[in-house]
């Protein structure tokens, strides 16, 4: 699926949607899918599932118009986005970890409507991009960020930039709807529930034709965005309005947390995603810890499950009374609003349902219904456990043989022709539990290690100057080059989009501008009388000349001139304009 979908490269699409002309170069490095902490807890008794996860980071670059020439010219970092991408058998979450700006695009000489526009086409791109090529088939994808204002998130010191545009938290969290609302018309809309009748009525032919849909696959898209303390109508106001008004809404006012969690039945804890530097994970923890069996081996891990509880909290007990309390936390209730943003594509159900392992919600049913027979504390279980964990007798006898140890220099002539992902030749492209295409990966492909040393320098960089911004871009690359083991691995991409102002089309166009009136009207009789003695093919007289009851005249004061004496330069009041006081 992942082939089909994604057969433009990210900057062939990055160059659509640029304006023209504009040049950017492009930084992108990740790390291949290693193990990593389960982002769902598992019920008591019950296993985490095994999750993957890869992080991606993309920066973009230009060299100002008013550069000196030079052989090395000077290049400037003006935005970076960091996306994890978290994978299971079942469900893949794209996670928008960090996203910042420099300020220092307006040295391109862009027009002013054209100013922030490349930062919300670069930021859309990469992420609906990432998206289809992780995309698998049958498995959902969601998206998945937190809106939350902050001077500067990856960029030290670049509010100092006078030209840096930070948005407030309001204005943050309607940027990251407008940013992730293509991605959701890319799909089709999921469709209305109706009743036996109306599916008798269209028959089954017709939801075969649209699971079968070509280009999108058959799969439904729907954003859902959560404002903790904020009531349904409220947040409406940050939701982007639909393009045609008979179009039908694609946004809801609400999480999806039941129908992306694994265990949907499963205590609350159990449908949180634990995601780092998230306020929901930081109360997640905090909420554990009314939990009997915390300070357990089991419980000091993320997504771990407990074993002498229910996984169930003492103070919430449901998700609305999670979000309740939410609001009330301090991310959220420093005067500053939070929006929590989802996009989930759902593909067609297969009219034959896979054969697969035990589903977790039929796992967790069958536990509740046979909790004495499949508990660890059982008789049966524990002989079970204790007859697999004997050792096999070692009947072979004679000499050891020889083991040769393993050798890498079969992989030399692989290293000298690409040394970024000559390490990772062996993780395989697709699993179960995750994809991982070449023409999806990085410029530079870098172990968990050297991406963590590459963030960690660009964290200590200075940008608050453009000498400085241009001496720190230099600084991050160099390293980058080293980590990777190369020396250019920026993609310098030029605009394709053309993008013609509402002012340009009017002067093209040599059409006199039409001006509308927002009220039609009705003439009165005089106007209309007016009207038919005037013919309406005469265009001799150049004026229009009104009646008598269209003339309003100024009605005079007596004792009071209509102009104001002038003599001297000196204005001089009529005696009829001086108001004396009244004697006593």
């Amino acid at each position: 699926m992942a082939d089909s979908t994604n057969k433009q490269s990210l900057y062939g699409l990055l160059a659509d949607q640029l304006p023209e002309n504009a040049s950017f170069t492009f930084h992108h490095y990740s790390t291949p899918p290693t193990k990593s902490a389960a982002l769902f807890s598992a019920p008591p008794h019950a296993k985490s599932e095994r999750t993957y996860c890869e992080s991606h980071f993309l920066a973009a670059s230009i060299v100002p118009k008013d550069s000196p020439p030079s052989a090395v010219p000077e290049e400037l970092l003006v935005l970076a986005i960091e996306v994890l991408v978290y994978s299971t058998k079942s469900l893949t979450t794209i996670f928008v970890s960090k996203a910042d700006s420099t300020g220092y695009i307006s040295l391109l000489g862009l027009p002013r409507s054209q100013a922030a526009s490349p930062l919300q086409t670069i930021c859309g791109t990469f992420v609906s991009w990432l998206a289809k090529a992780r995309h698998r088939e049958g498995k959902k994808v969601v998206v998945s960020l937190f809106a939350r204002a902050q001077d500067q998130y990856l960029f030290a010191a670049s509010i100092e930039n006078p030209k840096k545009h930070v948005l407030d938290d309001r204005g943050l969290v309607k940027w990251w709807c407008k940013v992730l609302d293509p991605i959701v018309r890319e799909y089709r809309t999921q469709d209305e529930a109706k009743t036996l009748k109306e599916r008798l009525a269209n028959g089954a032919a017709a939801e075969t034709s649209i699971n079968k849909e070509v280009g999108k696959g058959g799969c439904t898209a729907k954003g859902y965005l959560v404002i903790p303390g904020f009531e349904h109508y409220d947040t409406l106001r940050y939701i982007p309005p639909s393009p045609t008004p008979s179009e039908p809404r694609r946004w809801a006012t609400t999480h999806p947390l039941l129908e992306i969690a694994p265990y949907p039945g499963a205590p609350p804890r159990c449908l949180i995603p634990h995601f780092p530097d998230d306020p929901k994970a930081r109360f997640l923890d905090e909420l554990d810890d009314e939990l009997p069996d915390r300070g357990t081996d089991a419980m000091t891990q993320e997504g771990g499950t407990p074993s002498r509880s229910n996984g169930q909290w003492k103070s919430v007990r449901t998700l609305d009374q999670f979000w309740e309390l939410m609001a009330f936390r301090q991310e959220c209730s420093s005067g500053r609003i939070v929006g929590f943003i989802w996009i989930v594509v759902t593909p067609p159900q297969p009219s034959i349902p896979e054969e697969d392992e035990e589903e977790p919600s039929q796992a967790l049913s069958s536990l509740s219904r046979n909790g004495s027979q499949n508990s660890p504390d059982s008789p049966k279980r524990r002989s079970r456990l204790r007859k697999s964990r004997r050792r096999k007798a070692n009947l072979d006898y004679g000499p050891i043989p020889l083991i040769l140890p393993r050798t890498t220099s079969s992989n030399l002539s692989d290293m000298v022709d690409n040394p970024t992902s000559a390490p990772f030749k062996k993780i395989p492209e697709s699993t179960p539990y995750y994809i991982w295409p070449s023409g999806s990966q990085g410029a530079v492909v870098l172990s968990s290690k050297d991406y963590d040393r590459a963030h960690e320098v660009l964290l200590q960089q200075n940008f608050a100057t453009r000498g400085a911004a241009a001496r720190s871009t230099k600084r991050w690359k160099e390293e980058v080059s080293v980590l990777g083991g190369v020396d250019n691995w920026g993609r310098t991409v030029v605009g394709k989009k053309t993008v013609q102002s509402a002012t340009g089309a009017v002067a093209t166009s040599g059409a006199a501008p039409v001006m509308l009136m927002g009220v039609r009207k009705k003439r009165k009789p005089n106007e209309q009388r007016l009207s038919e003695s005037t013919p309406s093919g005469s265009t001799n007289s150049p004026t229009t000349l009104l009646s008598e009851g269209f003339v309003r005249k100024k009605v005079k004061v007596e004792g009071s001139s209509a102009e104001p004496s002038a003599a001297n330069g000196v204005t001089t009041l009529s005696a009829g304009l001086v108001r004396k006081k009244p004697k006593g």
